[in-house]
């Protein structure tokens, strides 16, 4: 199902959620709406659903403009990140209760919704765990109850809400490699909110980067992560440092020295992004920023150097080789080798 929303808007009381929302998710793809708090994203996932109305702008599926449809009618499956499962019910009952409660004309036969439910059961890989209570699995099978729950109705599109929200960080790991997975296989057009970066960028085929209601960027995982639009995109998503420069002559200037990194046509006051593992130790006679380390770790297979730089809040961050790894107290020059310059946004602020 192809799905396209336009100029949504939505106010709740003098709160602004969404300005302006235009989107387009193409049939069998797996969309992210990824960002933090407030920025918006449940609230356009619940418009999608029917939960919520937009106080302007249309939602189509399929070409067809169904905005003042209601939840029922879209036939959308939602997988909450409370799994809100029945606790007196067994497994198969929960899978089967949506087609259960539909009017008697619409019903299937109590086999019918029995063997739905199974199958549902052996496509999730929990084909023998039918007969048991939702407290008798692992907060990773009952995300996965409430997944073959959603799929019960036959939907035409689906939608998560944070659906690893309440998992620890490896069953997150191993359910959403899971999730892709069994996208892929059912082929049903997917929508998920999430704040996680790298479970975006993991799960999604695009991803929607959300702040304050509006739509920073939309691209593959690898675009929004390599050529991020705007400071706020490359700062949310992966990890980054970031450090005061000016912009002149086409260089990014930091403290009376150019750095080897292209200004991006900013001038006069602006920021210099780079990713910890975009940056290396250099030598004295090198162009670089001065730090002074202040902590060493190993991080899988590297080891991460934080530093202090004067003047500078907060630690930069680099990922070296273990045997070029620094001692705490140690001065260091860093030679960023890869990096974006972006307007400085308090100066463009008071500038405006």
């Amino acid at each position: 199902m192809s799905i396209r929303l336009t100029d949504i808007s939505k106010r709740f009381g003098a709160f602004t959620a969404l300005t302006d929302i235009n989107l387009t998710a193409r049939p069998g793809e797996f969309l992210a709406l990824l960002g933090p708090s407030g920025s918006g994203k449940t609230t356009l996932l619940r418009i999608i659903a029917g939960l919520e109305f937009p106080e302007r702008g249309t939602v189509h599926f399929e070409g067809s403009d169904i905005t003042g449809l209601s939840v029922a009618e879209r036939r959308i499956g939602f997988v909450f990140q409370q799994y809100a499962l029945f606790k007196h019910m067994t497994v198969a009952e929960n899978i089967g209760f949506g087609l259960s409660v539909r009017p008697r004309r619409e019903r299937p036969s109590r086999r019918a919704i029995r063997a739905r439910a199974q199958e549902l059961l052996d496509l999730v890989q929990l084909g023998d765990l039918g007969n048991r209570l939702p407290a008798q699995l692992s907060g990773g099978q009952r995300q996965r109850v409430a997944l073959a729950r959603a799929l019960a109705v036959d939907p035409t599109l689906l939608l998560l809400d944070e659906p690893f929200g309440a998992l620890d960080a490896k069953v997150r790991k191993e359910l959403r490699h899971w999730l892709r997975g069994f996208h892929d296989r059912v082929g049903l057009t997917s929508i998920f909110v999430t704040h996680d970066q790298g479970e975006a960028l993991e799960v999604a085929d695009r991803v929607v980067v959300m702040s304050n209601g509006a739509i920073e960027q939309i691209g593959t995982p690898a675009e929004v992560y390599d050529a991020p639009a705007n400071a706020f995109v490359f700062d949310f998503v992966g990890e980054s440092n970031r450090i005061p420069v000016t912009a002149a002559d086409g260089k990014a200037i930091f403290r009376g020295s150019a750095l080897d990194v292209d200004a991006n046509g900013v001038r006069g006051p602006g920021e210099l992004f780079f990713r910890p593992h975009d940056a290396r130790i250099g030598s004295v006679d090198e162009v670089g920023i001065d730090a002074i380390v202040s902590l060493v770790r190993p991080r899988e297979g590297r080891v991460r150097v934080e530093s202090a730089i004067d003047g500078v809040s907060g630690p930069i961050e680099l990922d070296v080789a273990p045997d070029a790894a620094p001692t705490p107290g140690q001065a260091i020059r860093i030679v960023p080798t890869r990096a974006r310059v972006f307007a400085d946004r308090i100066a463009g602020a008071r500038a405006a």
